[in-house]
């Protein structure tokens, strides 16, 4: 029998008439369809605060994830899940359905199919969670799950940046405005923000929910009422969308039989209450969705299978550049695609219309964001094909879309393309900033993956990229880093923008145990130090015993206070027997700008830099009040003597360490006076050297001063020999090979300064990698720890840590729980 050839096999079964197959990726399908069924059902939340939750594969329960920087490398990673096993138990093992975080990102409500609805608190930990509110478990009925959810706004402003443009002299010049933020708010004022948490709730038959923190902030009270009437089963609702307005209402999108109903909602908080305000119907929605240039896409009528998975309502918001507000939009996404089974749909993709609407008796035109898009429009309508989307990083945390597709990339070969990358990712910086908490570790994976792919870990191109970076970063916040005059320490304690950018400071200069931190990087770390410790004094001195109590026992409290500060003490007291140490070290081996970079060495910064010499002389007068007071208790009381004997193993006395601070001050007002600087050059010097770590040629003079007539009175007023044999290892300051053995070996509470055992359990910070104990918060007089424990000296959150991994070279590394 001849063999037949692969042409007549392609004549006899006619493959070339066939249409081409679009694979579909694995999971769309399926998603799309959950997307279908019900606008709730939001399977991952990213918070403001960083925190991952997501649905597990099992349908009942939550897992917790985050950004975190890996100890051994200084690589940023994705956290191995944490099961949150609390929310099963609670929900009594029913498949859960949406996630959703509130603005704040520290409450997560959590709702399953039969409308049963939870939520829960981060507080203490990243990784952890708490119940704040039980759901009922009602009967299971699937009338009341929820199919609408938004969080309410707080009362405040945001900060929205305007595009940054670049004046004749190089530089970026950056401006922003500030919004408030719109819709109905919880009325109640709580102390550390200006009102609660609140949020509201759809189900399918149309009833509204307002769920609120109440005043006492422990408690979560509601009220209900009706959005419409649900009469047949037809009418049950399968999406909504909700969003703020401008008027302190609320806009709601409803979707159930085939229309789209649109409602405007007043929160009566007093009479505890809903006014409901019918708007529109749309009902025509298949002549829209086949409205469409056939040409483009045939008509989604031909796959039975199309229908609207997505509904929402953009906010009105002003303008960038013309500054005009801009009105509220309605999109519905409705998605088609081939049919399993069904030959006549096999060459389709999956392939979504989307359909917008404004809000307002203006002209309908297509926002400019679309027309950005790869796709073809026509009328209302636009056609995307799904899988022609390129991948994206969004971060939710500050609202955030980045999208650099790789053959973009291997074009940046131009300086000033690096320096437009740079000015977006500053910009970026200030969005977080100014949004709530001090979440900014996805900038700092996405720089450090820059580096990496682009810079190729070339040191010097990285350290111009950071220094660039650092001070544009300090330049967009509009951040007065000069303390050189006679600012309050009080004001620079109470803004958070300087902890926030000397944690970002702190974390691009930090690259894991296995190599040393850049000088930049130490001397934020030391800043920060100094600005915990004058908080935790400021804190700490504040706790008074509770009630009416007698003398003696006001006299125990303020001890047992005293004795919490004992480790924070000694940490003071080694850092300025570090600096006078490195200052003698750097004399005798001759100084200049060469040699403290090869030092690697911040003493000499903490010297001249205004905001650590403001920390030095605060720190050192609480330590010289309660010295004074240890005096005057004499050697009965144990604590007051222990105190006393802290104090005098340092090698030299307060008094003589602020008299050194005092002249090198003295002589950087002398020369900003007789040179005549201005204010705005003061800044620029001020943060150059908090940059860079090094003191710039105008102030050169004053560290000549330094190492010759202050100097000398130094070297006479201090015990030398004590000095150079003082412990100062334990600071993680100094590259040298003791201090490395001990970072080895040893364990340090960052906030209470006391080494911890190594089988001890730990939380770790998720950027800088310090550690505390991970203990019950304190009561009585060590009550401070309470306020200060949350998060860590960068500002960052603690990740709960259990168990321990021997790593390949021995180091030791936390396992994440």
């Amino acid at each position: 029998m001849p063999m037949m050839m692969d042409d007549e096999l392609d004549d006899l079964f006619g493959d070339q008439n066939l249409p081409s197959l679009t694979p579909v990726p694995r999971g769309l399908d399926q998603r799309i369809d959950h997307l279908r069924s019900s606008s709730c059902s939001q399977r991952i939340a990213w918070s403001n605060q960083g925190c991952i939750a997501s649905i597990a594969e099992n349908g009942c329960h939550v897992i917790l994830r985050n950004l975190n920087c890996d100890p051994l490398t200084g690589l940023w990673r994705l956290s191995q899940g944490e099961d949150a096993k609390v929310v099963s138990t609670i929900h009594a093992a029913h498949a859960l359905k949406h996630l959703s975080w509130n603005h704040s990102g520290t409450e997560l409500a959590v709702t399953d199919i039969f409308g049963s609805l939870s939520i829960f608190s981060v507080s203490v930990a990243i990784n952890r969670c708490t119940v704040t509110k039980r759901c009922a478990v009602d009967a299971e009925d699937n009338l009341n799950a929820i199919v609408g959810l938004a969080w309410l706004h707080q009362d405040r402003t945001l900060l929205l940046p305007r595009p940054a443009a670049k004046l004749q002299d190089g530089q970026w010049a950056f401006s922003g405005y500030r919004p408030k933020l719109t819709g109905p708010h919880n009325p109640h004022v709580q102390q550390t923000t200006k009102n609660k948490a609140a949020f509201v709730t759809v189900t399918r038959t149309a009833v509204l929910r307002m769920v609120y923190q109440g005043p006492d902030g422990t408690h979560w009270l509601e009220f209900r009422g009706e959005l419409d009437t649900v009469s047949i089963p037809s009418d049950l609702l399968t999406h909504v969308a909700i969003c703020a307005d401008k008027d302190s209402s609320l806009l709601i999108a409803t979707y159930g039989s085939e229309s789209i109903r649109t409602y405007r909602v007043e929160v009566d908080w007093q009479a505890q209450r809903f006014l409901v305000e019918h708007l529109k119907t749309i009902e025509d929605l298949a002549s829209t969705r086949s409205n469409l240039d056939p040409s483009v896409l045939p008509s989604m009528s031909a796959y039975p299978r199309s229908g609207l998975y997505h509904l929402e309502i953009l906010p009105s918001a002003p303008d960038v550049l013309s500054k005009e507000t801009l009105p509220p939009v309605l999109l519905a996404f409705f998605c088609s695609g081939p049919i399993e089974g069904d030959h006549t749909t096999l060459g389709a993709s999956l392939s979504t219309t989307i359909v917008r609407w404004e809000l307002s008796s203006l002209k309908p035109e297509l926002h400019s964001s679309f027309l950005q898009l790869a796709s073809k429009k026509s009328g209302a309508g636009l056609y995307v094909d799904l899988q022609s989307f390129l991948p994206v990083v969004l971060s939710v945390a500050s609202l955030r879309l980045l999208q650099v597709p790789q053959a973009y990339i291997e074009t940046l070969t131009d300086d000033a393309v690096i320096e437009t990358i740079i000015a977006a990712l500053v910009i970026q910086f200030s969005i977080a900033c100014s949004s709530y908490g001090n979440h900014h570790d996805d900038i700092s994976a996405t720089m450090q993956l820059f580096q990496k792919d682009f810079l190729k870990d070339d040191w010097g191109r990285v350290q111009n990229f950071t220094n660039a970076f650092l001070n544009d970063m300090y330049r967009i916040v509009s951040l007065d880093v000069d303390y050189s005059g006679d600012k309050k320490t009080e004001t620079y304690l109470k803004s958070g923008l300087y902890q926030k950018t000397l944690s970002m400071q702190l974390s691009l200069g930090y690259w894991g145990e296995q190599r040393h931190r850049s000088l930049s990087s130490k001397l934020a770390l030391a800043i920060l130090q100094l600005r915990w410790a004058a908080l935790t004094f400021a804190m700490g001195f504040r706790t008074h015993p509770s009630g009416s109590t007698s003398a003696k026992e006001a006299e125990a409290h303020r001890a047992e206070a005293v004795r919490s500060f004992y480790g924070i003490i000694s940490w003071i007291l080694s850092l300025r027997n570090f600096v006078v140490d490195e200052i003698i070290t750097l004399a005798t081996r001759g100084i200049n700008r060469t040699r403290v970079h090869e030092l690697n060495t911040p003493a000499l910064a903490l010297i001249f830099v205004s905001q650590s010499r403001l920390l030095f002389k605060y720190v050192f007068r609480f330590i010289r009040m309660l010295g004074e007071e240890a005096q005057q208790h004499g050697f009965k009381d144990p604590v007051w003597r222990e105190l006393t004997t802290l104090l005098s193993k340092s090698p030299a006395g307060l008094h003589q360490f602020e008299k050194f601070f005092a002249d090198v001050e003295k002589t950087v007002r002398q020369i900003y006076d007789n040179e005549r600087v201005s204010d705005a050059e003061r800044r620029d010097i001020e943060r150059e050297m908090l940059i860079s770590g090094c003191i710039p040629p105008r102030l050169w003079p004053a560290v000549e001063v330094l190492f010759t007539t202050t100097l000398d009175v130094v070297l006479k007023e201090f015990n030398v020999a004590d000095l150079f044999f003082h412990d100062i290892s334990w600071l993680g300051l100094s590259d040298d090979p003791e201090s490395d053995r001990w970072r080895e070996k040893h364990r340090l509470d960052v906030i209470r300064k006391i080494e911890l055992p190594m089988h001890a359990r730990i939380r770790r910070c998720t950027r800088c990698c310090s550690v505390m104990e991970d203990i019950a918060p304190p009561r009585g007089a060590a009550g401070w720890l309470i306020n200060m424990w949350r998060s860590c000296i960068c500002g960052n959150w603690w990740m709960g840590i259990k168990g321990e991994d021997e790593t390949s070279n021995g180091k030791r590394q936390a396992a994440i729980a």
